[in-house]
């Protein structure tokens, strides 16, 4: 019963949607943006010599500044606990971390972030924030019960505190953590940059190719439908006016305007532009703060001709294919996201799920090689589906499964050997070691697995005044039978968030 209620607490429904947010908010799923709490004025359209309020973007003393994440991080574990989280740090990123996820989810998340966070800070921020961030991934029900009354259910951060709290590790988490790390340079460099900037940069990020050589490509997602029949209709914010709209009246159209400014960051990143327009809107920010003059600069033209280039950029490019309900009633599940992937509630009779093996409350968490994430990618990665046969990873359990998904055929399971003693868990020649850097402390206390419906345990270290938190504890090898396995404002903005 223990285990269940685990699994119940770390893997049940997130709900996607407020019915207060409903109106304006993009597709379930969507990281949207600011939340309607503490939202300051905008800045003007432009202050020749105005710099951003001292008293929300001032750099201060690091170890003071570090006394707002480790507080968070500290009130985090003495509320939620141990049972349902692990907790670590990631010195190199000045990370805090909670997380509700197994070994293998870890890994991958923590991966994730630090390449994310290391091309950012080589292309665009310098470095991460000078300070310490908390980051939370938390379970549905403590998602339900912190934003409750928010304008989002999925993520947020709230720079104030230096806390991230998100649903998921895919669209949600990437989009918040591009807030996070915008805002460590905007202090440095002590500027507020206004909405259309700081949405448009976190939309961008929500999906990418990350390659081995540190190069990225921006991938095209549902907004990009949104962008594209926006401009069709011609019924796009014109960019002098987006440029200097304030938060109140971006949110009042942030329907539109989300798919419109990541489309305009994806323009700037696919004509090799993005990293000259953003150095130089830095370079001339006292000048301009609205972006106009550096977009004017870098193109070499009037702003309404840069319009209209994105225009013709954004019409030539094809629709992101919608096959995905079709394809979804060929594998024939139903799903709903959790922290690291997305949970069958329902298989459909004779379907190929029931034939490969999936049963409801399994986790699926990649598909055909794709990583599942979020019912975003879980809705990319189907509609993407043109082979008779397929590969899924889920997660049953302490469990990670690899199936062979047949549309037109049998299916079978491919079970895997365990991992041995040194908790490796692997598929193929892939290997993932669920460690964290940094040294293990002296001091450590047998708490349950994070993993749910774990009934064994794993070695936590507990926090003191002088220890840091060192590698990530992991369940014992016995547990896993693995066979693999969104913000309130411009500049002076105190939360972001995403529905």
């Amino acid at each position: 019963m223990r285990a269940a209620a685990r699994e119940s607490a770390c893997h049940a429904l997130v709900l996607l949607a407020c019915a207060g947010a409903l109106a304006m908010a993009p597709p379930p799923g969507t990281p949207a943006g600011p939340g309607r709490k503490n939202t300051p004025p905008a800045a003007p359209a432009t202050f020749p010599d105005t710099p951003a309020d001292p008293a929300t973007l001032a750099p201060a003393d690091p170890v003071t500044r570090d006394t707002l994440a480790r507080k968070q991080f500290d009130e985090w574990r003495r509320t939620h606990g141990e049972k349902a989280y692990r907790y670590g740090e990631d010195p190199k990123h000045r990370l805090l971390l909670a997380t509700c996820l197994d070994d293998t989810s870890q890994a991958e998340m923590l991966a994730m972030i630090a390449a994310q966070a290391d091309q950012q800070a080589a292309t665009l921020f310098a470095a991460p924030p000078g300070y310490q961030v908390f980051v939370a991934i938390a379970t549905p029900a403590d998602v339900k019960a912190i934003f409750n009354g928010s304008a989002t259910t999925s993520g947020m951060y709230e720079h104030p505190q230096h806390r991230l709290v998100s649903a998921d590790i895919g669209t949600v988490l990437r989009h918040e953590f591009t807030h996070a790390m915008h805002f460590g340079h905007m202090e440095r460099l002590n500027q507020a940059h206004p909405i259309w900037v700081q949405e448009g940069l976190a939309a961008l990020y929500e999906t990418y190719d990350l390659k081995p050589d540190g190069s990225i490509e921006f991938q095209p997602n549902p907004r990009h439908n949104q962008a594209r029949e926006l401009a069709a209709k011609r019924g796009q914010a014109p960019f002098a006016q987006l440029m200097a709209m304030d938060p109140d009246a971006f949110m009042r159209r942030s329907q539109a305007l989300y798919p419109q400014v990541r489309s305009m960051f994806e323009f700037m990143a696919d004509v090799g532009k993005l990293r000259q327009w953003y150095r130089r809107y830095t370079e001339t920010f006292k000048q301009d703060a609205t972006g106009r003059r550096a977009m004017e600069e870098v193109f070499g033209k009037p702003l309404a001709q840069v319009e209209e280039e994105w225009r013709a950029w954004v019409l030539k490019r094809p629709a992101v294919a919608n096959s995905a309900n079709a394809m979804r009633r060929s594998v024939g599940v139903e799903v709903t996201s959790v922290p690291d992937g997305v949970k069958v509630t329902k298989v459909d009779r004779r379907s190929a799920a029931q034939r490969a093996g999936i049963k409801p409350g399994d986790v699926i968490v990649q598909l055909a090689g794709a990583p599942v994430r979020s019912v975003r990618e879980w809705d990319a990665a189907v509609g993407a589906l043109g082979a008779p046969e397929v590969a899924v990873v889920v997660r049953r359990g302490t469990d990670r499964l690899e199936m062979t998904l047949r549309l037109d055929d049998q299916a079978s399971v491919n079970p895997r050997n365990p991992p041995d003693n040194d908790r490796t868990a692997s598929i193929g020649p892939e290997t993932v070691r669920p460690r964290f850097p940094g040294p293990v402390p002296d001091t450590k206390v047998e708490m349950q697995c994070t993993s749910p419906s774990a009934p064994s345990t794993w070695i936590s270290p507990r926090p003191s005044a002088s220890t840091s938190i060192g590698r990530w504890p992991s369940c014992p090898t016995s547990s896993i039978a693995s066979r693999r396995s969104a913000s309130s404002s411009s500049g002076s903005r105190t939360a972001t968030t995403s529905r």
